[in-house]
C-alpha cells in the first residue's frame, strides 16, 4: 500500500509539474508572439510615417494608376502602398503598409505651408489707396506705386497707426501673383470630360440619394445632378465628385463634409454649415449665417469665352475657412464682381482676379488680393477705398495649410491638412 500510495502520489506530482511546465512554455510563446506582433506592429506604424513623409516630398509625384508600390525603406520586409492624386485644390494622400495579414493604413489631404507672410495685394493700376476708419492693416502689404493715404469718408477719419501698415510696405505689379494654372485647368477639364459622351466614367443619379458617405481608400464616386434642382440629400461626405448640368441648390439641413461639386452655378442656403469644395463656372451665391469650416473652397472659375461680369455673392455674417477665389485668366476690362455682403469674415485667403466689393466691416484673418476694391456708402460709391477693414495676418491660425494656388520660386513644403476616413 505504500508503494502504491508513493506511486500515486509521483504520478500527481509528476502531473501538476508537466501542466506548470506546459503552462510557462505556453505563456513563453503567446508572449513571444504577442511581442513580435508588437514589432510588427511598430515596424508598419514606422513604415507609415515614412510613407507620409515620402508622399508630402515636393517631388514625389502623382501616382497616376492610383498606388506606386515599393519595399519599405525601414525593414526591407515590408510592403508599402503609396497613392497620391488632386483633390481640387488640395491633394488626396493614402499609405498602406503591410506585412502578411497585418496591414495599417492611413488617408489625408495635403496642402502647401504658407512662407511669406502677405495680408493685401491691390494690383497696380495708377490708382492710389485711400483708408479710413477704424481699418487695420498687419502683415506685408503689397500697393500701387502711387501709394496709400488717410480719407474723410463721411465724416469719418482714419483712427489707425500713423504708418497706416503693421509690416512691410511693397509695390505691386500690374496683375496678381503667378498661380497653378495647370490645377484649375484639371477642374474645369474634369467636369468637360466626365459629363461628355464619350466619358467612361460611370455615373450616377443622386436626386434618388437620400445620404452618401464614400470612403477615400476607395475609388472615387461620381454623382450626376442632371437638371436644375435642390440637392436634397440628407447627408454628402468623403471621396464624392457632384457635378451638374445647371444650378446645384444646397439645403441648409445637408451635412457637408469633403466631397467636391462642380456646376455651372452653384446656390448655398442661408444658414448652411459645412467643409467642402464648392467649383462654380458660371456665377456662385452664398447666403447669410453660412459657416464654412476648414478646410473649405469657395470659387468661380469663368472661362474666357463667357461673356461678363460674372459675380460671386457672400451674404451677411458669413465666416469661410479655407480659400475664396474668383478667378478669370484673362481679365476683362468689364471686370468680373466678388461682392461681400457686411460682417463677413475670411480665415484663409480672399482673391478676385477683378473687383471687389465689400460692405464694412469685412474681417480677413490671412491674404486679401484683388485688381481692384469699391464700396457703396449712403454718399458715393468708393473705388480702391480701406473703411473699417480688419486684415491681420497674424490672426491667420499658425498650423493653417494652404490650397495649392500661387506658384513660388522654390517648391514649397507640403503638409497634413486633415486626417481622413
Amino acid at each position: 500500500m505504500v508503494k502504491a500510495s508513493a506511486l500515486h502520489l509521483v504520478l500527481v506530482i509528476t502531473l501538476v509539474i508537466t501542466i506548470v511546465l506546459g503552462s510557462l512554455i505556453y505563456l513563453h510563446y503567446f508572449y513571444r508572439e504577442q511581442e513580435q506582433k508588437i514589432d510588427r506592429w511598430d515596424a508598419l506604424e514606422q513604415d507609415l510615417k515614412a510613407g507620409t513623409s515620402l508622399a508630402l516630398s515636393t517631388y514625389f509625384p502623382y501616382t497616376e494608376s492610383g498606388d506606386s508600390l515599393l519595399l519599405s525603406p525601414i525593414t526591407l520586409r515590408d510592403s508599402l502602398r503609396i497613392g497620391k492624386k488632386q483633390w481640387g485644390f488640395l491633394d488626396v494622400v493614402t499609405v498602406y503598409s503591410w506585412r502578411g495579414k497585418d496591414t495599417l493604413r492611413r488617408s489625408f489631404l495635403a496642402g502647401i505651408q504658407p512662407k511669406d507672410s502677405t495680408v493685401l495685394y491691390i494690383v497696380d493700376e495708377d490708382r492710389p489707396l485711400s483708408i479710413s476708419g477704424k481699418t487695420v492693416i498687419q502683415g506685408t502689404a503689397f500697393l500701387p506705386q502711387s501709394g496709400m493715404r488717410p480719407a474723410f469718408v463721411d465724416g469719418e477719419y482714419y483712427e489707425g497707426i500713423e504708418e497706416m501698415v503693421d509690416g512691410q510696405i511693397k509695390e505691386s505689379n500690374q496683375s496678381l501673383p503667378n498661380y497653378e494654372s495647370d490645377r484649375l485647368n484639371a477642374i474645369q477639364a474634369l467636369y468637360q470630360h466626365t459629363l461628355s459622351e464619350n466619358s467612361n466614367l460611370d455615373l450616377q443619379d443622386i436626386a434618388s440619394t437620400r445620404s452618401v458617405r464614400h470612403s477615400f481608400f476607395e475609388a472615387t464616386k461620381y454623382y450626376h445632378l442632371p437638371r436644375a434642382a435642390p440637392l436634397l440629400v440628407d447627408s454628402i461626405a468623403g471621396n464624392l465628385v457632384i457635378l451638374a448640368d445647371s444650378t446645384v441648390h444646397i439645403s441648409a439641413q445637408t451635412i457637408w463634409e469633403d466631397a467636391i461639386v462642380i456646376a455651372p452655378h452653384i446656390k448655398l442656403e442661408d444658414n448652411f454649415s459645412g467643409n467642402g469644395q464648392f467649383f462654380a463656372l458660371d456665377s456662385l451665391t452664398v447666403g447669410k449665417n453660412v459657416a464654412l469650416g476648414y478646410p473649405s473652397i469657395l470659387a468661380l472659375l469663368a472661362a474666357d469665352s463667357l461673356n461678363g461680369p460674372l459675380k460671386v455673392t457672400i451674404g451677411e455674417n458669413t465666416r469661410v475657412q479655407g480659400m475664396v477665389l474668383l478667378h478669370r485668366a484673362d481679365v476683362p476690362d468689364q471686370m468680373d464682381l466678388l461682392e461681400l455682403q457686411k460682417n463677413v469674415t475670411v480665415e484663409g485667403e480672399l482673391i478676385s482676379f477683378g473687383l471687389l466689393k465689400y460692405t464694412d466691416p469685412l474681417t480677413v484673418k490671412g491674404g486679401l488680393y484683388a485688381h481692384r476694391l469699391i464700396t457703396q456708402r449712403p454718399s458715393s460709391l468708393y473705388e480702391n477705398y480701406l473703411i473699417n477693414l480688419n486684415l491681420e495676418r497674424s490672426k491667420l491660425h499658425p498650423y493653417y495649410i494652404a490650397p495649392f494656388f500661387w506658384t513660388t520660386d522654390k517648391p514649397a513644403p507640403q503638409n497634413i491638412v486633415k486626417w481622413l476616413d
